[in-house]
């Protein structure tokens, strides 16, 4: 499991070291520790007398290339695993190009957080190692991106009802809320959608030279895979979902990835083989293969024709010892 975040200074750090000592039973962490923002990036509104102690907590500032190495630098103090950046228009290509090149000369890979087609088009630059969610990537920057053997990372939280049924749980929607909700639930259905009702209706293909149009059908997950680029999967979980855990909210997004037009076998890989390259433990992890580790789930059906067995694990082996099974009571 790769954390990118939002832990503490230490918090995923200090979790993943008790696991590994044996204290607490758990996955295999890649810890990221603090992430990287420029100053009024990428939070919420907070209380002036606590703003500072919070940010000090879960970011590290980034502000010029010298003190963009220094992130790098100060992070490694707490041994982390990854770095993690969030990227907007504010960033220049000079800091993000001192954080890629201070974190690849300690040996550690760089997973940017990255929306819009500018904030992505600077992590490529850059050379970061994965772009996180990339929304409105472009086909351009997908070429760019599989020729330079950089991942985009699947990130579907958003798709369809899913932060709908978040608040249904825990607050009381106002009459303005809940038709932005449904609106918005339309379209992030629209963005990754793919073509395959359009063309079993008998409709024509879009012409290309209405580039609104193409970007209305064409879906992110149909481009990404059309592109030929590396891709995994990961959940973005970063809220409670009311009656599960937070594994078994992480792992119902990954079913959308088929709804929307992913093969069952390309959701599996996207989540196993591929984001194992993606984190660099592919000599370790992601396929059975002699001189892995022996770290499996099973589940009671075929994934293949029913992505959601996913949902319904009943094995659970890490490092060729059992954890879970659930298999024998059945």
């Amino acid at each position: 499991m790769r954390n990118l975040g939002h832990s503490g200074i230490d918090g995923d750090v200090a979790l993943r070291d008790a696991i590994n000592a044996g204290r607490l039973a758990g996955p295999r962490i890649l810890a990221s520790g603090r992430k990287f923002a420029k100053e009024g990036d990428y939070v919420q509104s907070l209380n002036p007398a606590l703003a500072q102690a919070i940010l000090d907590q879960e970011f590290l500032s980034v502000n010029g290339p010298d003190q963009a190495r220094r992130a790098v630098q100060k992070n490694l103090l707490y041994a982390i695993d990854v770095i993690k950046v969030t990227i907007s228009e504010n960033y220049t290509l000079a800091e993000m190009t001192a954080i890629v090149d201070e974190a690849h000369r300690q040996h550690r890979k760089v997973a940017a957080h990255a929306v819009d087609t500018p904030s992505i088009q600077t992590a490529i630059d850059a050379g970061v190692d994965s772009v996180e969610h990339g929304n409105e990537v472009t086909d351009d920057q997908l070429k760019q991106m599989r020729d330079k053997g950089m991942f985009f990372d699947f990130t579907p939280t958003s798709y369809g009802d899913f932060f709908t049924r978040i608040f249904e749980g825990t607050i009381a929607m106002s009459l303005k809320l809940r038709p932005e909700r449904l609106d918005s639930d339309q379209r992030t259905r629209q963005r990754y959608n793919d073509l395959a009702q359009l063309l079993k209706s008998g409709a024509k293909f879009p012409d290309e030279s209405d580039e609104r149009e193409n970007q209305r059908y064409n879906s992110l997950v149909q481009r990404v895979l059309k592109s030929g680029v590396k891709f995994a999967a990961g959940s973005d979980m970063g809220w409670f979902y009311p009656g599960k855990t937070r594994g078994q909210a992480s792992v119902s997004r990954f079913p959308t990835l088929h709804e929307a037009g992913m093969p069952s076998l390309d959701v599996i890989r996207a989540i196993t083989t591929n984001a194992a390259e993606m984190l660099g433990w592919q000599d370790r992890l992601g396929a059975i293969e002699p001189g892995k580790f022996a770290d499996l789930v099973a589940v009671a059906g075929d994934p293949i024709a029913d992505i959601t067995e996913l949902e319904r694990v009943r094995f659970v082996m890490k490092d060729g010892k059992v954890v879970r099974n659930d298999v024998a009571s059945h």
